[in-house]
């Protein structure tokens, strides 16, 4: 027993020493809202003869939880999402869900909180999850079934996994129905006061949505506009303004007066409101007293809703006569934080005219050079996104992107189909080092020549103990043993263990102790992140340091301690010696020089 209990001592020391060479990989997840923090993203629009189906909700109920959806008959439906709310308790418990729509299994979804990186999950707040699913294909006229399942109850699940709700958003075409324009938002911003984003200082008091694309409002015979958001609260006030004008009252999230715990969906008349540009806000509260805060008022009522999630916002404007005879495209470029080598352009083509259902070709250039070809297909949604690599040089570029470059589908609009612009890519890190003139100090913290020595007496020591302890042990325990040892110096090595007390001189003997300055200087543009200096003494590795940051064009002076015989020694300095930095040159990062000590 007392062996097998040293040997679980170990084992958890080597544990500990390897736990900080974890890595945290990086999520999706943004407590303040994903995939914006303060809008909702546009992913349907459109105009045609039919109209849009937006519900259901009944609100937060256990899983499994089954939702049906009333579509009128023999419509065809041209795009369809379905979306499923989930709670999950905190944002550091993980769990899953799976949904099935009409029979059709759309999978098994993992739900991870902080560590979050599904393309089609919308994580926020305190673990407030907002899935969706393209099930254009699986609508069908007349009732619809949508089931989600959660590792609510499952064996060592954390995870809530209760459902907030269920809702399908169907576009459908119907030559009975009026002409009719649609937009769809979604996201999860979360929208919270002072002291709700736990560890997070932030406050994030709205959320806006553009609708974007021009209507004739002599044309609009009706709008209604639909928004369902999680996490409201009756009593707690909360404001919606269209256009500026307020809808809704000053309690718009009170779980449909308090029926529906959890969710809200409502539907407002804004044909008074409409405009040729639409937009919409979320409005987490109003600052009545004029505090500068949104709190409480003087009289201790509350002045707005301390969470809250707005998720889904529907336009839809019916024309009374035919509001666009032709498609209208237009193109744009999206990029950002461009540097030398790979970058990545975005292209987003927009039809925000009639629906159309076919090929369109996209040309991509820069600096008048063509670096891509192609046909976008488009369809109801209204919106395609090309994503276009880009081997990238440092400097000015001009990158254009043109739609329908031969005019073959004749448009509202032929003067918006190309987009240009300037794109700045800026100089990639470059690391340099210099070693400056070693100076003696009466008392140094020992992290260089204290790892041979300091590192090397722990590891004797445990050496020692180890052999003892295989002797107390049956035959053949020793390999085992030496295993354990073997990892132990390793952990010892990776996670940079140093004697980091004070030596004084007079105990160093015929030893010194120096401090060895070290210039570093990023002459490129961009930041260096996470790298390594390195100081060699005589060819052995003496110290490392991790240096977090360094600026594009800054320089920093780091002085590393070590202890060295008198005499003359070799001093080579090193820096990002694993490659971690793509840099613009590398024979710049190593410095050597010989000094009398």
């Amino acid at each position: 027993m007392r062996v097998a209990g040293k040997t679980i001592l170990l084992i958890g020391i080597i544990m500990v020493s390897i736990l900080p060479l974890v890595q945290i990989a990086g999520a999706s997840y943004s407590f303040d809202g994903v995939p914006y923090t303060d809008k909702l993203d546009l992913v349907a629009h459109g105009t045609f003869k039919g109209g849009v189906y937006v519900g259901e909700s009944y609100g937060l109920g256990c899983p499994p939880y089954k939702q049906t959806f009333e579509l009128p008959g023999d419509v065809n439906v041209k795009w369809a999402r379905l979306y499923v709310g989930v709670w999950g308790g905190t944002e550091r418990y993980e769990g899953w869900v799976q949904t099935t729509f009409n029979g059709h299994d759309l999978g098994k979804t993992a739900l991870r909180g902080v560590n979050d990186d599904n393309s089609n999950v919308y994580c926020s707040s305190h673990g407030s999850y907002w899935v969706y699913y393209d099930v254009t294909d699986k609508v069908v006229s007349g009732l619809n079934t949508g089931i989600a399942d959660t590792s609510r109850g499952e064996r060592g699940n954390k995870l809530d996994g209760r459902v907030y709700g269920i809702i399908l958003v169907a576009v459908y075409e119907d030559e009975n129905q009026p002409e009719t324009s649609y937009w769809v938002c979604d996201g999860n911003p979360s929208l919270h006061g002072k002291g709700w984003a736990g560890a997070v200082p932030t406050i994030n008091d709205f959320a806006s949505v553009q609708f974007k694309g021009d209507i004739n409002t002599a044309n609009v015979e009706t709008a209604h506009l639909t928004v369902a958001y999680l996490a409201g609260n009756p009593g707690e006030p909360d404001y919606l303004e269209f256009n500026g004008y307020s809808v809704g009252g000053n309690d718009v999230a009170n779980n449909q007066d308090d029926e529906t715990y959890g969710i809200d969906l409502k539907t407002f008349d804004v044909s008074s409101y409409v405009q040729t540009n639409n937009n919409l806000l979320f409005l987490r509260g109003k600052d009545v007293n004029g505090d500068g805060k949104i709190d409480v008022d003087d009289e201790g009522e509350l002045e707005g809703e301390y969470y809250l999630h707005p998720v889904l916002a529907v336009l839809v404007a019916q024309h009374k006569t035919t509001e666009k005879a032709a498609p209208d495209f237009s193109v744009k470029l999206e990029f950002e934080n461009l540097t030398e080598g790979v970058n990545t352009l975005n292209a987003v083509v927009n039809n925000y005219g009639r629906l159309y259902e076919n090929d369109v070709t996209l040309k991509i250039f820069v600096d008048n050079l063509e670096v891509y070809s192609g046909v976008v297909r488009m369809d109801a949604s209204g919106i395609k996104r090309v994503t276009i690599p880009w081997n990238a040089t440092h400097g000015t570029h001009t990158v254009k992107a043109e739609v329908d470059t031969e005019n073959a589908v004749p448009e509202l609009n032929e003067n918006n189909n190309v987009f240009s612009s300037d794109a700045y890519v800026v100089r990639n890190p470059d690391l340099s080092v210099r070693i400056l003139t070693p100076l003696r100090t009466e008392t140094s913290a020992a992290t260089a020549g204290g790892v041979p020595i300091a590192g090397g007496g722990l590891i004797a020591a445990l050496l020692s103990s180890l052999i003892a302890l295989s002797r107390r042990g049956k035959k053949g325990r020793l390999p085992a043993v030496l295993l354990i040892f073997s990892v132990l110096c390793a952990a010892i090595v990776l996670s940079g263990c140093v004697d980091k007390q004070p030596v004084d001189e007079k105990s160093c003997g015929s030893m010194f102790c120096y401090s060895v300055p070290v210039e570093l200087r990023n002459e490129g543009e961009m930041p260096a992140m996470n790298f390594e200096l390195s100081l060699y003494v005589d060819g052995e590795r003496s110290v490392t340091k991790k240096i977090d940051a360094l600026e594009g064009g800054a320089s920093v002076i780091k002085k590393l301690p070590i202890v060295v015989a008198e005499g003359t020694h070799s001093i080579r300095a090193v820096v990002d010696e694993k490659n971690e930095i793509e840099e613009v040159r590398r024979d710049n990062n190593v410095d050597e020089i010989t000094f009398d000590f």
